[in-house]
């Protein structure tokens, strides 16, 4: 999770669990409001918020090495 302050998307790198194809990735944050995943790759993805966001974001990254 991350704790973000008026951003339209937070950037995640999860290089180090070193995937081989692209992971699912979920997100939900602490308010309500809209979010989508979007350049998902093997090691990074951007989580999308659809207004300047203060809150919480909490995600995860599901794959295979």
């Amino acid at each position: 999770s991350d704790s973000v302050n008026m951003v339209d998307y937070v950037d995640i790198d999860f290089s180090s669990l070193e995937i081989t194809v692209a992971p699912k990735i979920t997100a939900s944050t602490s308010e309500d409001i809209n979010i989508f995943i979007s350049d998902i790759t093997t090691t990074t993805a951007r989580i999308n918020f659809s207004a300047k966001f203060v809150g919480d974001v909490y995600y995860t990254v599901i794959g295979f090495s």
